[in-house]
């Protein structure tokens, strides 16, 4: 069986769901590569499967031309034509960004695809119901198993990361996408009553080094505030950098190792890598009572809470910290690797792709 994963596996990125996940189904007999280049250029070789996961790689993160669409929509039918099996795995809704053109590229993935595959199953009831002649099937979310230290103390990475050693670390991972992100965090942060309590977030802050306003006063501003506000909050034991830049895959380890705690902090979300990647490394997940995510946790025992309600993420944190004492890092590990790992997964994968549709 041949398969190409739609995916530009040239670009840095902190993202492994792609490249861990070619390799595993690799392991499991399927000739596959990923490339985003093959899927516009290449109609010498006969694929039996073309693997989409993000609309946003097929067309570009940010994509502005309205010409993109149609040239997508002529691949589609070529491959079709030719007989190939479209999967989809639905990793999002719709963008994080609002792009009326990338939206465009959804619809048509969605449209054209014959086996969607869904990581929970509220992502599957809603999606039957707009789509109820696709082939749904669900596999969950796989684990980041052999690639990343998952030796690394909480002390050392601690001591690594300059955070105190005596603290109780929530963390929250990944890019913040909105001001509302922002002031959610920092407001259930505030209402979690604990002396120890510490904050950190690698990518929160709006700010950036080098502005490019043309507004002189907004570019002092943003310039100042690159220097002032991080300083600011680590007075209040929040300990949070700039959001335009990726952290490092061998640094990535450091923070959740030096974890007790992981907090998602989306508003609106559909599925989140970190709770895997939390579990793996025996942390408590706390996240929104949203999408999968709000399913993932509950069948697991993590705490959720309403992403509008202040109160509902301190009580959440508060119960997320009754559970660290309890040593539930360790069931979520258990439970990864027994429901999340590489092989399961991998073969879940091997069966959809042969299908009947």
């Amino acid at each position: 069986m041949k398969v190409l994963i739609v995916f530009n596996a040239q670009k840095e990125t902190d993202n492994l769901f792609v490249s861990t996940f070619c390799q595993a189904i690799c392991k499991q007999g399927i000739d596959a590569h990923c490339s985003l280049q093959d899927f516009w250029t290449d109609d010498s070789t006969q694929y039996d499967i073309i693997h989409f996961h993000w609309p946003e790689e097929v067309v570009g993160w940010i994509c502005t031309e309205l010409a993109v669409i149609q040239q997508l929509k002529k691949r589609l039918e070529y491959f079709k034509a030719q007989g190939c099996r479209l999967v989809y795995t639905r990793h999002n809704e719709r963008p994080h960004y609002h792009n009326s053109i990338i939206e465009e590229a959804y619809c048509l993935i969605e449209s054209f695809s014959d086996i969607v595959v869904h990581m929970g199953m509220y992502s599957c009831e809603s999606f039957t119901k707009e789509y109820p002649d696709k082939k749904h099937v669900i596999i969950p979310h796989h684990i980041y198993q052999y690639t990343y230290n998952e030796t690394i103390s909480q002390k050392d990475a601690r001591i690594r990361l300059r955070l105190p050693l005596n603290g109780l670390v929530v963390t929250a991972f990944g890019k913040f996408r909105n001001n509302e992100e922002v002031l959610m965090t920092l407001k259930g942060f505030h209402s979690f009553k604990n002396a120890h309590k510490i904050l950190v977030a690698p990518r929160m802050l709006p700010f950036s080094k080098h502005p490019s306003q043309r507004n002189p006063f907004k570019k002092m501003l943003s310039f100042v505030g690159y220097y002032l506000v991080p300083a600011f909050l680590s007075m209040r034991k929040i300990y949070a950098g700039m959001s335009d830049e990726l952290v490092d895959n061998d640094m990535l380890p450091y923070y959740l190792s030096a974890s007790d705690i992981l907090l998602i902090q989306r508003k609106h979300i559909l599925n989140s890598g970190n709770v895997p990647l939390a579990f793996l490394f025996r942390k408590v997940v706390v996240g929104p009572d949203e999408g999968n995510v709000n399913e993932w946790l509950l069948t697991t025992g993590n705490p959720t809470f309403n992403p509008n309600d202040t109160t509902s993420i301190g009580n959440a944190l508060n119960k997320a910290y009754e559970l660290v004492a309890a040593n539930k890092g360790e069931d979520n590990y258990q439970y990864s690797i027994r429901e999340m790992g590489l092989e399961r997964v991998a073969i879940m994968y091997k069966k959809a792709y042969t299908i009947t549709i």
